[in-house]
């Protein structure tokens, strides 16, 4: 069972905010997959490696659609993105210095913000954007 379920309960009807978001929860899924398989440190590495880059692609663009919509929030909401950034690339880094390892606790860190920051913060700047001809 994959340790988010994507559906219509995190889409927040902007179409391409929402196949990002579903990208990200498929890498998310895909790292608690090899961790529950234990499928080495090389293929963690990888797809631990794709998510923190994926991460900035995806919210280089989230942040542009704000900025571009004059989105009010647009601060608040560019912090918590680089609170988030910081803290799975401290995990990634300790990863790959074989000082830590994904666990437990970093999946469902990666789960509760993610879920979080998507039902509440992105879901709060979805009607500016759709207002702004964002389908």
């Amino acid at each position: 069972m994959p340790l988010i379920t994507w559906g219509p309960q995190i889409e927040i009807g902007i179409k391409v905010i929402d196949k990002q978001h579903r990208r990200l929860v498929d890498l998310i899924n895909q790292l608690d997959e090899a961790l529950k398989e234990d499928r080495g440190a090389e293929v963690m590495g990888e797809i631990f490696a794709e998510l923190v880059d994926y991460t900035h692609t995806h919210f280089r663009y989230e942040e542009g659609l704000l900025s571009e919509h004059d989105y009010e929030e647009y601060s608040q909401h560019c912090r918590e993105h680089l609170i988030f950034t910081d803290q799975i690339e401290i995990y990634r880094d300790r990863f790959e210095a074989g000082m830590y390892s994904v666990s437990g606790t970093v999946m469902e860190y990666l789960r509760g913000w993610l879920l979080t920051h998507i039902t509440m913060s992105d879901r709060a700047y979805s009607q500016t954007l759709k207002d702004g001809g964002v389908t």
